[in-house]
């Protein structure tokens, strides 16, 4: 018999390339994976892997071996959904991942109405970028995965996953206050900023902004490309000074006038020092989602997740 937690991390290194990957997804050493996958060779008694120094690549008995095992873990979800649903009650443990701002503004309080409801309900969240986040998903140890993409960038691939989009927000620009001359929004223009969200002021030319110095996020993830999108479609490219991913360093920076930059609005919390803008013209905007595997969603306890996610906006209605 194949042992499915191996087959997983089989499916995992098809898709993330190299095994010290695989163990920085999984929560595992690459010894450990690497012990696992020489393990599920003697179960089939076949080779697997073929190894280059030390890169491995899948065999063509490997591929094939992936593309069934995705499908069994695709309909061993869906058994444990439909067994779940049966039993009708909301109840068990769920391991929710989410970055930053989304598990402090969006999870954290419908999870904490969830449990409130539903007693028998455990709900872990950890902290996770849609990068590393996405790999954990598939591999089961989430079940629920709050990610973000912007739009017309590329986001992280998410195939074979379900995807409820949560929240739609703009990018606003956060600047040194004494910097943020425009006026603010008149009253009954725009619409009105999440609940512990400092308020924007008036439209902000990006153009007005090509000689700042701006702060970016590391290379590589999707909020870059939303930055250098936003930018480029003002006409020209940041001169980056600086680069962070959270949000809290990010407005530190600019409290200290050391550069400007767009942060997400639900980030947009008021920060001594930082004023807040819409920019012109309008950056990508930023799409919260729920991944999760296919038919999950039929589990009583996350279709209850899903539904207070849903409904519990960034105002905390």
């Amino acid at each position: 018999m194949l042992d499915v937690r191996r087959l997983r991390l089989l499916s995992e290194l098809a898709r993330r390339g190299t095994i010290a990957e695989v163990g920085r997804a999984v929560g595992y050493s690459a010894s450990a994976v690497s012990q696992s996958l020489a393990q599920l060779e003697r179960e089939t008694g076949m080779a697997l892997l073929e190894r280059d120094g030390r890169h491995v690549r899948l065999t063509p008995a490997a591929h094939r071996l992936v593309a069934r095992t995705d499908r069994v873990l695709e309909e061993l979800d869906a058994a444990e959904a439909e067994l779940a649903a049966e039993q009708g009650s909301v109840r068990g443990r769920l391991v929710i991942g989410a970055f930053p701002s989304a598990g402090a503004r969006l999870v954290a309080p419908a999870v904490h109405a969830l449990v409130a409801q539903h007693p028998d309900l455990e709900c872990s969240i950890r902290e996770h970028e849609p990068e590393d986040g996405i790999p954990l998903l598939r591999s089961g140890e989430l079940d629920l995965l709050v990610s973000e993409s912007y739009d017309d960038v590329p986001a992280a691939p998410a195939g074979g996953l379900e995807a409820h989009l949560l929240v739609s927000e703009p990018l606003l620009l956060a600047l040194p206050a004494d910097l943020a001359t425009a006026e603010p929004v008149a009253a009954g223009r725009g619409t009105a900023p999440p609940r512990g969200t400092a308020s924007p002021r008036g439209p902000v030319a990006l153009a007005s902004l090509a000689d700042a110095a701006w702060i970016s996020g590391v290379a590589g993830t999707q909020y870059v490309g939303a930055v250098e999108q936003a930018c480029r479609a003002a006409g020209f490219a940041a001169q980056v000074a600086h680069r962070a991913d959270d949000a809290t360093l990010i407005l530190g920076l600019v409290a200290a006038g050391l550069g400007v930059g767009l942060v997400p609005e639900l980030a947009c919390t008021p920060y001594p020092g930082v004023a807040y803008a819409r920019a012109d013209p309008a950056p990508p905007q930023r799409l919260i989602s729920a991944l999760l595997r296919r038919g999950a969603a039929q589990r009583p306890a996350l279709a209850a997740l899903l539904d207070a996610l849903r409904y519990r906006d960034v105002t905390g209605a």
